[in-house]
């Protein structure tokens, strides 16, 4: 395993992203998330997909969130097994219909192609980001959609600079500052947002060109962004100009003491 994927394990099984300290809750948050609401653009697509693969499922909160509205076959692959191990307990306790593996991205070569793949939040702290999508591109097959989200080379760097002013903190103050922004009620829940957003050990930052230049490689045609809200009127030019407004925008909202992580969710259609 590459170095810094070995630290990015190290630090996530000492404490997983997005779990609870309870199981119960953990279930209960997830019958209470409305997907259609948060993730208007993969209702449609996960209810016409037949196969479906979380890279990065982490936790299983996605995969249970799908395992508990749709009747499909799901796949969750993570390389944390205290992660995986989460999920297991969560699907079980609600029992959601999701096979697990834990492996490397890099390592994993599964023999089904998915209609649709989902990557929310994982491959920036994989060591070459773009490497990990090239390769889950390659998950799919004719008509297949990928969804994969990021963090974005402008939209994360108000983030960053908060991170800045509280890293040398002792990190019980550190925590306090954080918890002014995104104040979420389960205790463990919040600590691991708090270690992932501001004390992991690697991520990177992404565009929606480097993006598009991947799906290209491997036949996937643009299928919409967040950046522009999934709106379809607008051409490529107008998005790229609109995602240099994603700067101020997140400066805006981290100044309002509103969280704002400087996310982007990309779409694709294999050709």
């Amino acid at each position: 395993m590459n170095e810094i994927d070995q630290k990015v394990l190290n630090f996530y099984e000492k404490l997983p992203f997005n779990i609870y300290g309870d199981i119960d809750n953990a279930c209960k948050n997830i019958k209470k998330f409305d997907l259609k609401k948060v993730y208007p653009f993969l209702f449609d697509p996960i209810s016409k997909s037949k196969t479906i693969i979380d890279v990065g499922c982490g936790g299983g909160w996605l995969v249970n969130s799908i395992a508990h509205k749709f009747e499909k076959k799901i796949f969750g692959v993570d390389f944390n097994p205290v992660a995986i191990n989460f999920a297991k307990k969560v699907t079980s306790k609600m029992n959601n219909k999701v096979n697990y593996e834990v492996k490397d991205i890099f390592d994993f070569a599964p023999t089904l192609k998915f209609d649709l793949i989902l990557s929310m939040g994982v491959l920036h702290h994989t060591h070459d980001c773009m490497l990990a999508l090239d390769k889950i591109c390659k998950f799919g097959k004719k008509n297949s959609k990928i969804y994969v989200g990021l963090y974005h080379k402008y939209g994360r760097k108000p983030f960053l600079e908060f991170v800045e002013t509280i890293k040398d903190l002792p990190e019980e103050e550190s925590l306090k500052d954080y918890k002014k922004m995104h104040n979420l009620k389960d205790e463990l829940h919040l600590k691991s947002w708090f270690r992932d957003q501001v004390l992991h050990p690697h991520e990177s930052l992404h565009g929606l060109e480097e993006v598009l230049n991947i799906f290209e490689k491997n036949d996937y045609e643009f299928g919409g962004t967040s950046i522009n809200s999934f709106k379809q009127s607008d051409t490529i030019d107008e998005i790229l100009k609109k995602e240099k407004e994603l700067y101020e925008y997140g400066k805006r909202k981290i100044e309002s003491k509103i969280y704002y992580p400087g996310f982007f969710i990309v779409g694709g259609v294999k050709k």
